[in-house]
């Protein structure tokens, strides 16, 4: 059985055949003459090594065998119709096929607000879209089922794995965010001291050596007995704690930009800590073609970066 010798022709020979019941009718649909069609099916029933329809005077009666071939050249056949429609719009710029993976925050924050303007100017868009953690979105990119990742590049070392490609999207500000409310917002300066002194929330996966250098405080001694901490893998799910209450929280200004703008959470500048920052990028394998539209997919993204960062000064305290 050399099943993989059967032509895509043969297929759709059969296939007419089978839909009008007589070799005379099919092959005037096709085209072709009737000795032709009777040798494309004589061909596939040498190369198959089985009979695939029976010849009576009402017409030709599929086999076992035939049903089987029909119901699976079927999908064949369609499979490489519609193969065939994509290849014609991606040659006319016309199909946009993208599969994006991204953390909770680029997700929500990047992606998005521009998902929006995407689908109108290209209405083809085809996107998928996987919300996951970092390390399992890594293992997709790299067996090929992902187009892109935005995620954190520097805290992940994921700026300097190799066989990706990696572009860098504004550096975005890590703060301290709280209600408006809360009663820091009254203080003239505000210190790392003046933080333990009511619940925080923070990032559960950042590694050890960032907390070392730049809140050593929060890694040992006596400051963090019996401090209460809230340790977070998503961001969203303690934002109504920090808008409902006294919860501080550190992340990455890009998770709370919409709060800030407008007047739901605010800013803390922390006088004793040193500016940190969030680097953002988009990844994907080195040497991947790009699907058509993708560039302006990614461009829209960097200036969705470049809005917050933009507008930061403004929404600190004066």
């Amino acid at each position: 059985m050399r099943t993989n010798m059967i032509e895509i022709r043969h297929l759709r020979h059969f296939q007419m055949l089978c839909r009008k019941g007589s070799f005379r009718a099919a092959a005037e649909l096709l085209r072709i003459s009737q000795p032709t069609l009777t040798r494309s099916i004589q061909r596939m029933e040498e190369l198959l090594e089985v009979k695939l329809l029976d010849r009576r005077r009402s017409g030709v009666v599929l086999t076992p065998y035939g049903e089987a071939v029909l119901r699976h050249g079927e999908r064949i056949v369609r499979d490489v119709r519609q193969m065939s429609q994509e290849l014609e719009f991606i040659h006319e710029k016309d199909w946009v096929e993208l599969t994006i993976g991204a953390g909770p925050i680029p997700a929500e924050t990047l992606i998005g607000p521009v998902l929006g303007s995407m689908t109108e100017r290209f209405p083809t868009l085809n996107l998928e879209l996987r919300v996951e953690g970092w390390e399992r979105l890594l293992r997709l990119l790299e067996s090929g089922e992902l187009h892109y990742l935005v995620e954190e590049i520097e805290a992940t070392g994921l700026a300097h794995r190799e066989g990706l490609a990696v572009q860098p999207l504004p550096p975005q500000p890590v703060v301290f965010c709280c209600s408006p409310k809360h009663p820091l917002m009254a203080r003239q300066e505000v210190t790392l001291a003046d933080l333990l002194q009511y619940p925080l929330a923070l990032p559960r996966n950042l590694p050890r050596p960032f907390w070392q250098r730049h809140f050593p405080m929060l890694t040992e001694g006596p400051m963090v007995a019996g401090r209460r901490f809230i340790r977070f893998d998503h961001f969203l799910a303690v934002k109504p704690a920090i808008q409902g209450g006294q919860v501080l929280a550190l992340t990455p200004q890009l998770s709370v930009h919409r709060e800030l703008v407008a007047g739901q959470l605010a800013l803390l500048r922390v006088v004793d800590m040193e500016p940190i920052q969030a680097h953002y990028g988009i990844l994907s394998l080195k040497g991947r073609t790009a699907p058509p539209a993708a560039q302006q997919l990614l461009a829209a993204i960097e200036q969705q970066a470049k809005v917050v960062v933009r507008e930061e000064p403004e929404l600190y305290p004066c």
